[in-house]
């Protein structure tokens, strides 16, 4: 009886090693040379000044936490993404009795060109949407705050769909 449970024990590990599960943050699909990365402070060619500084600090703060690549500068690392701000808007979704608006949807579209510099070619190039919605209130202090909030959150959401696109080709 224990013989038999330990085989299929066994059996079970073994199917499972080989079906391709892996845990997030463990291993990679870039070529084995790719060891560092440089992300230069992306370009804005949307209408919302300044907002593509934010974005590249949260697609640098991703790659760090990640900790597979090592970020560092542009002349010496192996992998270079570049991007470009592409597009920001600030819908109105939701209206109130009196008219006012209730709720916005912030939408963040970038153009992203990730370079292998040691094989010299482009592995990913590719336009990454997001968006992100938030709540008014009668506080305009309160109001910016969630918008700078759901800002936040659509610079993490892409940072993340990016980490896992060029690491992990998900």
């Amino acid at each position: 009886m224990i013989n038999l449970r330990f085989l299929f024990i066994t059996l079970a590990v073994i199917l499972a090693a080989g079906c391709g599960y892996h845990l997030v943050g463990y291993g990679s699909s870039l070529p084995a040379h790719i060891k560092t990365i440089a992300i230069p402070t992306f370009k804005n060619s949307s209408i919302e000044p300044n907002i593509h500084r934010d974005a590249t600090d949260s697609i640098r703060q991703a790659f760090i936490s990640d900790g597979r690549l090592k970020l560092i500068d542009v002349k010496r690392a192996d992998l270079i993404i570049k991007g470009t701000l592409i597009n920001y808007q600030l819908q109105p979704v939701s209206f109130s009795a009196q008219d006012t608006v209730d709720e916005y949807i912030i939408r963040l579209g970038v153009q992203i060109e990730a370079y292998d510099r040691i094989k010299k070619r482009i592995l990913v190039k590719q336009e990454f949407n997001t968006q992100w919605d938030y709540r008014v209130t009668s506080s305009v202090i309160d109001s910016e705050s969630a918008k700078h909030t759901a800002l936040i959150e659509a610079y993490n959401d892409l940072a993340d769909r990016l980490v896992s696109i060029i690491i992990e080709k998900f």
